[in-house]
């Protein structure tokens, strides 16, 4: 088969100058457990929001507005004199709203205290992102 054959049987199109871009309407496969990466995410964001660094690790994983509340609310904390903790992950559920959605509901512990998380993750592009990401 031919190179122009399998592109034209595939999920991708030729134009004009040869360039493949994506087909629409191709359904692509439900991605992986995320389960891994939410657990991750809600760590680094509890910490984060508790004065420490690193932020910029969860740039590929939320989404800009999510980052650019949790920019604030580290930079909350550091004015209040507040150098970050270590945060523990008790429980993770996660429930697969479509193909494309999930939401998860996470335990995690600081200091002794427990703090419920909830995060939405989206399918975009081919990966999970965090759109929200709410911390009680």
């Amino acid at each position: 088969m031919s190179a122009e054959a399998a592109l034209a049987s595939g999920p991708l199109r030729v134009v004009q100058g040869g360039a493949a871009i994506p087909r629409y309407g191709v359904r692509r496969e439900a991605l992986g457990d995320p389960t891994p990466l939410a657990c991750t995410v809600a760590k680094a964001a509890l910490e984060i929001t508790l004065g420490a660094e690193g932020l910029d690790r969860l740039v590929r994983w939320v989404a800009s507005d999510v980052r650019d509340t949790l920019a604030a609310r580290h930079s909350g904390a550091r004015k209040a004199g507040m150098r970050g903790a270590v945060a523990s992950i008790d429980r993770a559920r996660i429930c697969r709203v479509s193909h494309r959605v999930a939401e998860a509901s996470i335990i995690a512990t600081v200091r002794g205290h427990t703090i419920a998380i909830a995060m939405r993750l989206e399918d975009v592009h081919g990966r999970w992102l965090a759109t929200v990401i709410e911390m009680v």
